[in-house]
This record gives C-alpha cells, structure tokens and sequence, in this order.
C-alpha cells in the first residue's frame, strides 16, 4: 500500500513537474493538415502534459480493472516482474519527452490466455490519449 502510495505520488510530482516552463516558448508551426495524426505522438509541451496525464489516467484504470499497478523508472511506467499474474498482461509506457516525442507502448502476457488481447489493450491506450475511455475486456 505503502509502495502503490509512493509512485501515486511521484507521478503526480512528475506531472507537475512538466507543467512548468522558465519562459514562454512560441507556439510550434502546426503539421501539415494531410498528415495523418497518431495519438502516441505529441508537439508541443502543453500537448505532452495532457497525454502525460491521461496515461496516469489509463494506468489507474486498468488498475481498477484487477491488473497490477505499474512502477515508474526514468520516465517509464511498467509492471514489475514480480506483480501478481491475474490474467492481465503486463505493460510496458515510455513517455515522451516534455517538448514533443511519442509515447511508446507495448504489453505482454506473461501466461496462457490473458483477459485482453494485446492489440486491444493498444487500442484502449490509444484512446485514452485521445481523450477518451475504454472498457478493459
């Protein structure tokens, strides 16, 4: 409990964290409108720290939902080794960097037959950044 309590709290500081700006930074010259736009990307820092947000957001949920809560590492998020295997797989978040980048997914499932495909679990994520829910089945 202890554990689940410090990492709700470093990840609450490292939100936070990124909201702060020493200056203001100009606004970034938008994409060109023909590009098709992928959720696990972001431009500019504001955009970062929304979806930095919403993966807490996911990560919490699909927590709720029975699998383990992940640990942060250098601006990773993953299920420990030695979290219990309750159907769930395992994930793996890299978050993009504060001024733009793409935050990197992946899940894994560490026994025969999981609760959630893998592909499905992406989805869900990928929804998520993009402002929405999903059902975790």
């Amino acid at each position: 409990m202890l554990r689940a309590l410090l990492c709700v709290l470093l990840l609450t500081f490292l939100a936070g964290c990124s909201l702060r700006q020493a200056a203001p930074v100009a606004p970034s010259p938008k994409p060109p409108v023909d590009l098709p736009a992928d959720a696990q990307n972001c431009l500019t820092h504001q955009e970062c720290t929304l979806k930095t947000s919403r993966t807490l957001l996911f990560v919490f949920d699909y927590a709720e939902a029975g699998a383990a809560l992940v640990e942060n590492e250098n601006r990773v998020l993953s299920t420990p080794e030695k979290a219990p295997k309750q159907g769930w797989p395992a994930i793996r978040i890299q978050l993009a960097d504060p001024d733009g980048g793409r935050f990197e997914f992946s899940s894994k499932c560490r026994q025969k037959r999981c609760r959630i495909k893998d592909s499905r679990l992406l989805s869900c994520y990928r929804s998520y950044l993009d402002g929405k829910t999903c059902r975790f089945r």
